[in-house]
């Protein structure tokens, strides 16, 4: 089985609990589970498996 692919995404943090990241991509805000997602504030990029931002409409 292949590795998954990652991207990064420039958003805007708007909340966060101790289970999930809520970001707003200039378009729309979305949930985005902390066990798959590192958060970056100094550059405001979210990296997440390429499949979960399709499947949230990210990419």
């Amino acid at each position: 089985m292949s590795d998954p692919k990652f991207v990064d995404l420039a958003c805007e943090l708007r909340h966060e609990t101790a289970k999930a990241f809520l970001i707003f991509d200039g378009d729309k805000e979305v949930w985005i589970p902390r066990s798959l997602a590192e958060y970056d504030a100094q550059s405001q990029t979210l990296t997440i498996p390429e499949w979960l931002a399709q499947r949230e409409g990210l990419i």
